[in-house]
């Protein structure tokens, strides 16, 4: 094992870089991993001695393009804008049949729920007038019984005030009547 793989003390005040210059985290892990996986091997076989090259020049080909990496995450969403209608060039003629049933389908409901939406709404609408009209004739009609009402009450107060002028009539003629039974009883006692 090499010196950059070997874990840093946490009592030890310096900080060892990797030999190769300021890599990230990432980059110093994969570098520690390669210098594992070589160190921990059994020596290879005959027929394997061409695997450990192809692996780092594999390696060595990743960590080459690894400044692209973010020119190639902002092309990834460029690509599926750009190859999105040509997906869609490759759909089959069933799919294609489907989905035009399906929005044929969708546009008979969209249809008929419009003319149940209209009719309803026309319904309503009716409804509304013969509410409103019959909101007129009860007005009316309460306009007729108020009339009524205040013409009862009129004749109820000149019908007290007749009352009353009868009853002061009344007890003037009783009391008369008793005045004159009075006189005559007072002449017949006298005679």
């Amino acid at each position: 094992m090499s010196d950059d793989a070997k874990p840093v003390k946490s009592g030890s005040a310096a900080v060892r870089e990797p030999s190769q210059g300021n890599y990230s985290n990432v980059d110093r892990l994969m570098e520690i991993a390669s210098d594992r996986k070589t160190a921990t091997l059994a020596p290879p076989d005959p027929e394997d001695a061409e695997d450990p090259p192809k692996d780092k020049s594999m390696w060595k080909l990743l960590l080459q393009l690894r400044p692209f990496l973010p020119y190639l995450t902002r092309l990834v969403p460029v690509l599926d804008v750009a190859l999105g209608p040509l997906q869609n060039a490759g759909l089959s003629h069933e799919v294609k049949e489907s989905i035009a049933q399906s929005t044929a389908r969708m546009q008979a409901i969209q249809r008929d729920l419009s003319t149940a939406v209209t009719s309803a709404v026309e319904q309503q609408a009716v409804q509304l007038k013969r509410l409103e009209e019959e909101t007129i004739r009860l007005r009316e009609v309460a306009e007729v019984q108020a009339r009524a009402q205040t013409l009862v009450a009129e004749d109820l107060r000149s019908l007290i005030r007749l009352v009353r002028i009868a009853a002061v009539g009344g007890g003037v003629l009783l009391v008369a009547l008793i005045a004159m039974s009075a006189i005559l009883l007072m002449q017949a006692a006298a005679r």
